[in-house]
């Protein structure tokens, strides 16, 4: 089952407890909406679907979680190895919308020393 479709108005209908990965490219930045608790298993969900965009090799990604109430370690590695990618390739990344929960979570593992988070 593919799971990252283009986003293009609104977010489809989910369930409350599945994680999504939508995106939508604008000029040379590709968002990316990310809705859903991220548990272990979502984590290598989003892991596959973040290598994909990895691939396509954007210029800059930008990252809402503000739709991500909870998130474990797994998922916060995940993301942490995407930016790593990333940044291999000389690719920006930043977040901008993320949960209040989340937002301390990464402020205290230092997160924002290496991209930019913004909580809007």
């Amino acid at each position: 089952m593919e799971c990252i479709r283009e986003w293009v108005s609104s977010p489809p209908e989910r369930r409350r407890n599945d994680m999504d990965v939508v995106t939508k490219k604008n000029g040379d930045t590709l968002f990316i909406k990310v809705s859903g608790a991220v548990d272990t298993s979502a984590a290598e969900m989003l892991r596959s679907e973040l290598n994909k965009i990895t691939s396509q090799k954007p210029q800059k990604v930008v990252m809402d979680l503000s739709l991500v109430p909870t998130m474990g370690s797994s998922g916060i590695g995940k993301i942490l190895m995407f930016f790593k990618n990333l940044d291999s390739i000389k690719s920006s990344f930043e977040i901008k919308g993320i949960h209040e929960n989340l937002y301390n979570i990464f402020k205290a593992v230092k997160l924002d020393k290496l991209f930019s988070i913004s909580l809007r």
